[in-house]
């Protein structure tokens, strides 16, 4: 049987990028060892399939886990994972988030998925909704779901009580949308090879193109802090950006310690950043934006996705699974 070619895309994105990240090595940083803001790798667990996005709830870490779905861990006070549940509706888990309801899986070939979790962490599924296209990042600000889709641009959805999802808008601006966050005022877009959008959403969840700007390179993941908006771009590194009040962006700084950025998070003291080819980076940003890269810690595997519970950082990887590390 013929595989389809988005899925033919996503195993051949997989394979080379870790043919890649096989001959990695681990430098050691080159700052002053007085800062804070330094990794230390805990543990990981590994199942199989395809590591790709992160993300938790405080009480279970899930990891959108390529051809196996959606897998949930728990974590001790030690960092040590294990492993609970999976549940797999076919296609390609790509990214994971929740609003502390429900659980949200971006699935490259079905759509976005919602599920349940109960007290002991195991799944349960409880609705799709496929426009068509390849999801591949979601988010969302607490009124609304926003998916982000390589064919299609920008969704959004509505989510009743119950966890049933019903689609609102969409709006595409060409490239590639491959990663979706926001900041309370706005939602941004990292839209591979057009760089960073901006939109705004109205009280019934349309969506409205606002600006964007590309420095090059291929921008696959965005967070805000409230403050700025960082970009990683595979071939720029980290990117980080100021926004005024009508939503339009402004390019601040750059920093790029080569490999091949995939994915950034950040927990209100430093940034981590998902690296390819050089596995989990920290940085810290100042008062005016300028990134200042920290530390890194390479496993000799291919990071691709990074979530941080307060306690731990925690990295998706295409060929361990889930990593877990804590940060001085």
């Amino acid at each position: 049987m013929k595989q389809p070619l988005h899925k033919i895309f996503y195993v051949i994105l997989s394979v080379v990028l870790i043919i890649f990240a096989a001959g990695c090595s681990n430098p050691s940083s080159d700052v002053d060892n007085e800062k804070s803001g330094y990794l230390t790798f805990i543990d990981s667990n590994d199942i199989g399939g395809i590591g790709y996005g992160v993300w938790g709830d405080g009480d279970f870490i899930y990891l959108a886990n390529g051809p196996i779905g959606l897998l949930s861990y728990k974590v001790d006070s030690s960092g040590n994972l294990e492993f609970i549940d999976s549940d797999d509706k076919g296609g390609t888990a790509v990214e994971v988030w929740g609003d502390g309801d429900y659980i949200y899986l971006a699935d490259g070939e079905s759509g976005l998925l919602s599920y349940n979790v109960d007290s002991s962490g195991n799944l349960e599924f409880i609705d799709s909704d496929d426009q068509g296209g390849h999801a591949v990042g979601v988010w969302g600000d607490g009124d609304f779901i926003y998916l982000a889709n390589s064919d299609s641009g920008l969704l959004s959805y509505m989510v009743d009580s119950s966890g049933n999802l019903e689609f609102i808008d969409s709006d595409d601006q060409g490239g590639s949308a491959w990663g979706v966050w926001g900041d309370g005022d706005f939602i941004y877009l990292a839209n591979y090879s057009s760089g960073l959008l901006s939109y705004k959403v109205d009280s019934s969840g349309n969506l409205e193109f606002i600006d964007s700007d590309d420095q090059g390179g291929y921008a696959y993941g965005v967070w805000s802090d409230g403050e700025f908006i960082y970009l990683a771009n595979s071939r720029s590194g980290l990117l980080s950006y100021k926004v005024d009040s009508s939503g339009n962006l402004e390019f601040i700084d750059s920093d790029d310690q080569g490999g091949n950025a995939m994915e950034v998070w950040g927990d209100g003291d430093y940034l981590y950043l998902a690296n390819n080819f050089g596995g989990l980076l920290s940085y810290k940003a100042d008062s005016s934006g300028n990134l200042k890269f920290i530390d890194s810690d390479d496993q000799c595997n291919s990071a691709y996705g990074v979530w941080g519970d307060g306690n731990f950082i925690y990295l998706a990887d295409l060929a361990s699974g889930l990593l877990s590390y804590s940060v001085d």
